[in-house]
């Protein structure tokens, strides 16, 4: 009888444990998903601080600029959803709802490429001002009644469905201490794509200082294509370059010009590449030396 006893509460067990939980996975899609809890949530987590390098101890350096392309397959996670749904959010969502929230700031693109991103003189001072980068107005017939318009003044501003790049500010270097190639995120940049008077634009809205958006990022998950349980966060995605890019411009004697400064078409793509294979070989090549 104690046998039959014994076995019938280990059989009962994981019921009687889902019972005092209370709260099933599913309860996320239902009218309190508010309230719900989830198992890995990354609310309060924190990010891996990079360990801490002298500047004696470089033994060599290069600043790039790369462009993620947010239409690639691998880089879509970023791009979507463009709006909010079911507290997933996009990269430029999060970025939006960290400015606003005043976790870090955001700063004015520079007129030339080769000057200093992060000035504090070029803090935008708020939300509002981000929201009202490249603003505009047009004024647009409004259909009153059939047969009948008025024209009226609209303002337009930029849309989070409208950034279709990010442009990335990267130091790789090779410390003393292990004599391995590293890299470290310095800026990121949104890049929007519109049209206007029939011509397709680009324009960058605005530069984040990445190191000061980290701790925020590190809290927002970031959903893969083959999985909805978010197992990393955007930091993630960016420290560990789970993204697909391509070089536009590196640091070098002539003030760091893009590389369409003077290379075009397919020549422009394998100087790209070149930049990308000498950063990668530089590990081995010091090794051989």
């Amino acid at each position: 009888m104690k046998a039959i006893i014994k076995i019938t509460l280990l059989l009962l067990l994981p019921v009687l444990m889902n019972a005092q939980n209370g709260v099933r996975f599913t309860d996320k899609y239902g009218p309190f998903h508010d309230t719900y809890q989830q198992e890995n949530d990354m609310s309060n987590r924190s990010y891996v601080k990079y360990p801490f390098v002298k500047e004696a101890d470089i033994m060599w350096s290069k600043v790039t600029w790369e462009i993620i392309d947010l239409r690639e397959k691998m880089n879509l996670p970023l791009y979507y959803p463009t709006d909010t749904l079911h507290n997933r959010k996009s990269f430029i969502n999060a970025i939006i709802d960290g400015l606003e929230m005043g976790h870090f700031n955001a700063f004015s693109v520079p007129i030339n490429n080769n000057e200093f991103e992060f000035d504090p003189n070029n803090i935008i001072m708020s939300i509002e001002d981000v929201r009202d980068i490249n603003k505009r107005e047009e004024i647009v017939p409004v259909t009153i009644r059939p047969g009948v318009t008025r024209d009226s003044l609209i303002t337009i501003r930029w849309k989070p469905e409208e950034i279709k790049q990010i442009l990335v500010k990267e130091i790789w270097y090779i410390d003393k201490i292990d004599s391995k190639l590293k890299s470290e995120i310095i800026g990121l940049c949104p890049i929007r794509e519109y049209t206007y008077n029939g011509m397709l634009r680009r324009q960058r809205l605005f530069w984040i200082y990445y190191p000061d958006a980290r701790p925020y990022l590190a809290t927002v998950p970031y959903y893969n294509l083959e999985d909805n349980k978010p197992s990393n966060s955007f930091d993630d995605v960016f420290v560990n370059r789970y993204f697909r890019s391509y070089f536009v411009q590196e640091s070098n004697v002539y003030n760091d010009r893009l590389i369409t400064d003077y290379l075009t078409g397919r020549e422009a793509q394998m100087e790209s590449e070149r930049i990308k294979r000498e950063i990668f070989d530089k590990e081995q090549d010091l090794w051989e030396n």
